[in-house]
């Protein structure tokens, strides 16, 4: 079996390659958080570019682990992304990325090219948390990370530890100004990560501080793109066009990329790739909080508590299929805003639909993943209308009784990570502050979350659902 290489490329039938001179592209981006997701989304999008303007090329930094350089090294860097859908797929290979540095390895070779005027952009994927940040949006100063980083500047652990290591750098070598781009399901990610990055310098170095608030631009981006992890089987199956690669990603068809027109220095032609530019992310981040990413939470909570382990199950039963179009339709359009010009009943039709891709194996587990840390920004504010407005919505309720249920039953929050783990049953039942907020009280709320997690306990999720 042939390595997906360079050398190999021209062995490869049937899918598509990259049409540019990989030599003669250099890097003009340096991404936080080389995961499946950038590569399926980000790199996709500057791929398209890079045939247009060579100066676009991306150097990976992994925070935490070598794995994903280790595995694409011998690969010049080269992985496929498979889009499916259903019984139909089409590949093409990424060769966006031109090398990947691992931070305890490769430190002070990621703040010399930061340093440099060759990066004009620094884009990041690394989760909700790895912002070290409060609900509020500040920096937490109490994350172990940061008190790190705060008593070893040089030496950062953090994503704002090193954002502001690299920025320091810049600024004593005279670097140009640059743009710092949060690709993350987070809402106001930019305004995050400036606050957080703009704070962490403040607090010993005001000088530098003030050098990023004049010269570093921190737009809101959006993001939209279904991408389960990739599994064995998924690489062996693609082995059948007689060639390995072990960077393989699989992911549907759509993808969306929205960010704020608000940049300092050089920066790409995002249009050209496909990229939205907007005067305002917020309208389409709400609009895919509150529906997408909020039903897509939902299935996962319920889908665990019913045994199903990817959502195109969970979408292929009748009973939980009408639970999220019914909670789209009866409990979050009422509340939610639109971006002007959307055609809101055919956007949930495609969620439906996405969702259903039965060549998408996303499990539940996955997205379960870090409910504490989605649950404020995909479930809280529609429920917060409606108890505004003097109701306790039943679907909404159930989504947050499934995820207490969940996070309080050791074999199924074995399944998947959360910060706020672990989580006793008698807590759960308490809908204390630490895992519901000040919705905590309303007791409106959390007498209808005491009968709902009390019954899903004694009958089961499908008996309560059926009482809906």
């Amino acid at each position: 079996m042939t390595l997906l290489t360079e050398n190999s490329l021209p062995d490869i039938e049937g899918i598509r390659f990259p049409s540019y001179r990989r030599e003669e592209i250099t890097p003009g981006i340096i991404h936080l958080g080389v995961g499946n997701f950038h590569r399926a989304h980000q790199a996709v999008y500057i791929d398209e570019l890079l045939s247009i303007d060579p100066n676009w090329g991306i150097v990976g930094v992994s925070m935490r682990s070598a794995q994903t350089r280790d595995r694409l090294k011998p690969q010049n860097f080269l992985f496929t992304v498979r889009e499916r859908e259903d019984d139909q797929q089409t590949g093409r290979v990424i060769g966006a990325i031109l090398d990947i540095l691992v931070l305890n390895e490769d430190q002070q070779e990621i703040l010399s090219l930061a340093s440099g005027d060759q990066i004009s952009v620094i884009t990041l994927t690394v989760t909700e948390n790895g912002y070290c940040h409060t609900s509020s949006g500040d920096l937490d100063s109490t994350h172990p990370e940061i008190k790190h980083d705060l008593a070893n500047p040089d030496n950062p652990k953090s994503v704002p530890g090193l954002l502001v290591a690299m920025l320091r750098a810049r600024m004593r070598a005279g670097g140009a100004p640059m743009t710092i781009l949060s690709c993350d399901n987070l809402a106001g990610n930019g305004e995050i990560t400036q606050s957080v990055v703009t704070q962490l310098a403040g607090l010993k170095e005001p000088e530098l501080a003030r050098w990023i608030t004049n010269n570093v631009a921190f737009p809101n981006s959006m993001v939209d793109r279904i991408v389960p992890r990739t599994s064995d089987s998924d690489i062996k199956d693609y082995s059948s066009l007689g060639i390995t690669d072990l960077g393989l990603i699989n992911t549907e068809v759509f993808k969306q990329w929205v960010i704020e027109d608000r940049f300092f220095g050089q920066t790409p032609n995002w249009k050209s790739s496909g990229v939205l530019l907007v005067s305002q992310v917020r309208p389409f981040e709400i609009m895919k909080l509150q529906f997408l990413n909020a039903t897509h939470t939902a299935l996962s909570y319920l889908g665990l508590l019913c045994g199903l382990s990817y959502i195109h199950e969970v979408m292929e039963d009748g009973l939980l299929r009408a639970f999220a179009r019914n909670l789209m339709d009866k409990e979050i359009t009422p509340v939610a805003a639109t971006p002007d010009g959307i055609d809101l009943d055919a956007y949930k039709k495609s969620i439906m639909t996405r969702f259903s891709n039965n060549a998408i194996a996303y499990s539940t587990a996955q997205v379960a993943t870090n409910g504490s840390l989605k649950l404020p920004e995909r479930i809280f504010p529609a429920l917060k209308a409606h108890l505004e407005n003097g109701h306790a919505p039943p679907r909404l309720c159930m989504v947050i009784a499934a995820w207490l249920v969940c996070i309080s039953d050791a074999k199924l929050s074995g399944q998947f990570s959360d910060p706020i783990l672990p989580v006793s049953m008698k807590e759960s039942c308490q809908g204390q502050t630490e895992l519901i907020g000040d919705l905590a009280l309303n007791e409106m709320l959390t007498n209808k979350l005491d009968v709902l997690v009390q019954a899903i306990r004694e009958k089961g999720c499908r008996e309560v659902l059926l009482s809906l």
